[in-house]
């Protein structure tokens, strides 16, 4: 198929050109274009006077208008200038002129071995000072291990910490179960740790200090809670955010304890409860045989004789029903005053 005319000479092969080099060639340089100012900069000359800066650099101004022009109160940028003048004399005069002087000032220096400045004067000599006072036996300040008097250190060992308090940097102290029965299970939960292992160790030891056998605290698996939520509707479906939530957990057992021990150790734990750690207990109490023997009689109102604790019901009524005690509760009339 033949080529249409229009296209030939652009598919035709090209011909070879010689490219030389241009001659430069040397303009006279013209002045470069001047802005003519307007009327309206003209006009605003008479308004640069009013810069609330000038005079502070061509020194029209006096140093009390120009330190008030900066924010600075003339007596106290006076006070600081005397200041520093004073110190510029002192320098100047303790500066040495001669070589006298320099050998006074040396040997005053010398006279003062607790001055920094020696310690690096003789370092640059090459000397080493506490090397040197080691060897001559010269007690250096700071190292000085002289023994006390028997009186004295006596006294210093006999001041110690009480043996409670000691015990806050040690491990909690702990009873031996002789059944090993459970009567309580403590299960902490928070989401920080260390509020977890601080309140475990509370309640550990508040369980030996009130006579109860504690194990624990007993690490639990972690709960991890994912949640995702869209971040927008409708077509910002897969723009999503992901949230977790990891719950941590401690048990403390207690065996071989009292019910009614049991229960106040929890409600001063309840009462004494630390931020941001939560609580939950199961309590298993036993009765004996005889229990089954007070079952099918009616219990009258305020008859405590055949429950676990009558005998103490039984002394608490003994102490309300005390004339001192009415004596002393004479004047409180409210039922929530009175009530034990």
């Amino acid at each position: 198929m033949a080529t249409p005319k229009c296209l030939r000479p652009l598919l035709a092969p090209s011909k070879q050109l010689k490219i030389s080099p241009s001659h430069r060639i040397c303009l006279p340089r013209t002045p470069g274009f001047a802005r003519m100012k307007s009327s309206r900069a003209m006009n605003n000359r008479d308004t640069r006077s009013k810069n609330p800066g000038q005079g502070l650099e061509d020194g029209s101004l006096s140093l009390d208008e120009r330190l008030a022009k900066m924010g600075i109160d003339p007596r106290d940028y006076r006070a600081m200038e005397k200041s520093v003048r004073r110190a510029e004399r002192e320098d100047e005069r303790l500066e040495p002129k001669t070589k006298e002087e320099m050998e006074e000032q040396l040997r005053i220096m010398r006279q003062q071995p607790d001055h920094n400045m020696l310690l690096h004067t003789w370092k640059k000599v090459g000397i080493e000072p506490i090397k040197l006072a080691k060897e001559r036996g010269i007690s250096i300040p700071g190292e000085d291990n002289t023994p006390l008097d028997p009186e004295t250190q006596k006294a210093l060992d006999e001041l110690r910490a009480p043996v409670n308090v000691q015990a806050i940097h040690l491990r909690p102290f702990r009873r031996t179960p002789e059944y090993g029965v459970p009567v309580c299970d403590l299960q902490l939960r928070t989401y920080s740790i260390r509020n977890l292992l601080l309140f475990a160790d509370f309640a550990v030891r508040a369980a030996y200090y009130m006579g109860l056998c504690a194990r624990g605290p007993v690490p639990l698996p972690r709960i991890t809670e994912r949640w995702t939520v869209p971040r927008a509707n409708f077509v910002f479906k897969k723009s999503q955010e992901n949230f977790e939530r990891v719950t941590m957990r401690r048990l403390i057992q207690i065996q071989d304890g009292h019910p009614d021990v049991v229960k106040a150790w929890l409600a001063f734990l309840q009462k004494h409860q630390y931020h941001g750690v939560g609580m939950k207990a199961n309590i298993w109490e036993y009765e004996g045989l005889e229990a089954a023997t007070r079952a099918g009689y009616e219990i009258e109102e305020g008859d405590y004789s055949r429950r676990r604790e009558g005998p103490m019901m039984e002394k608490v009524e003994e102490i309300l029903n005390r004339k001192g005690f009415k004596e002393a509760m004479e004047g409180h009339k409210s039922e929530a005053e009175l009530r034990f």
